[in-house]
């Protein structure tokens, strides 16, 4: 599969690369997340982080579970960063499932931190710093529709959005780059798709208003 890089430019360099296969419109840098969400209609997936300390390897925060093959910490001491202060963190590589519970959607944002100093978990990597690569995958009832690769900027903090053409109920963080030195993850958001009832409720409103035009003409 042909896979075409590219690299976006704003006050840091964030390199993003997507699969030939065109599901992925647009997987860019915002500013915070009132920029995607003005953008795209997301709404929060996860509200705002808990501190709630170690949690296994699965956690559900509001709309979403999280699992991971080590354990997932929430809350306070790894990020100064993040909105509220608090971060999601994995002790070991950070892969992480990230499944919507409740609908589908079309965008999927996220705050990241990618440390750049060796000393301590506080805004650090706890031992010897890898920058990671990250392919974001795109799933709908456990069948991979499309990827993205992200390559994250040291030491600051960041908003990615990405938006597709088809809809989804799953993302995937893979870390094909790395070691088990710390990222973390913040608040995520989706733009949500309507239930299928409130397509279908929709579709009959426009095909009254269609009859209703008929008939007037």
């Amino acid at each position: 599969m042909k896979r075409t890089k590219f690299t976006l430019l704003t006050i840091l360099i964030l390199g993003w690369g997507a699969t030939a296969n065109a599901g992925i419109i647009s997987a860019q840098l915002y500013a915070d997340d009132t920029e995607f969400s003005t953008a795209t209609g997301a709404v929060s997936l996860t509200g705002a982080l808990p501190d709630i300390g170690a949690q296994g390897q699965s956690v559900t925060l509001g709309d979403v579970t999280l699992t991971a093959g080590n354990t997932i910490f929430v809350g306070t001491g790894w990020s100064s960063l993040m909105p509220g202060g608090n971060a999601i963190a994995i002790s070991g590589s950070e892969d992480l499932d990230i499944a919507i519970d409740t609908g589908l959607a079309t965008a999927f944002g996220f705050y990241f931190q990618e440390p750049a100093s060796s000393t301590g978990q506080l805004d650090g990597c706890n031992t010897t710093c890898v920058d990671s690569t990250f392919d974001i995958e795109f799933y709908l009832g456990g069948v991979l529709l499309d990827s993205v690769l992200f390559s994250p900027a040291d030491d600051l903090l960041l908003f990615g959005g990405i938006i597709l053409d088809e809809v989804f109920d799953e993302v995937r963080f893979n870390e094909i780059v790395g070691t088990n030195d710390n990222e973390f993850f913040g608040e995520m958001y989706i733009a949500r798709v309507p239930e299928p009832g409130t397509l279908a409720l929709i579709g009959i409103g426009l095909a009254g208003v269609g009859v209703a035009r008929r008939k007037k003409a």
